[in-house]
């Protein structure tokens, strides 16, 4: 009976052993942060004026941009993905305009647009970089205040 436990008890701890050997491996080392700065963006152009972004290579620096307001964000790091959606006051929503500027050749952008009611417009922007998992989306959504009951009142 001793013989038994003592087997038993050397099972158990070998089969421990081994679990915890195989469930210690590199794929559970952490992430690295995520840099999107390797996607390049130098500015983001709105309605024909260029908006530089700022040093994190995601947000825009709206110091000299009176008509655009950051309205919310969404980072998840560990799926190295960041969405920051933007307000832009337009008096003219047919002549609205998104272009994204890239300091490298391999960045994929992708813009499309989507109108959403007769006062709003938004363009969604997708970038990626081949090879790296950082990816970035601006929500670029235009109001025209005027077709807006909600700005007259």
């Amino acid at each position: 009976m001793k013989n038994i436990k003592v087997s038993l008890c050397h099972c158990f701890v070998l089969i421990l052993t081994v679990f915890t050997f195989f469930s210690c491996s590199e794929d559970n080392a952490p992430e690295q942060k995520a840099d999107y700065n390797l996607l390049g963006i130098t500015s983001v152009t709105i309605n024909g004026s260029r908006i530089p972004v700022k040093a994190d290579g995601v947000l825009l620096d709206l110091t000299d941009s009176k008509n655009i307001t950051g309205i919310g964000s969404l980072s998840e790091p560990y799926k190295k993905h960041f969405e920051v959606e933007y307000a832009i006051l337009t008096k003219d929503l047919s002549a609205s305009s998104v272009e994204i500027q890239s300091k490298y050749p391999d960045v994929s952008i992708n813009i499309s647009h989507v109108v959403t009611s007769p006062s709003v417009i938004t363009w969604i922007a997708k970038i990626t970089r081949e090879g790296y998992s950082e990816s970035v989306i601006y929500n670029l959504s235009f109001f025209d205040p005027s077709l807006n009951k909600m700005f007259l009142e």
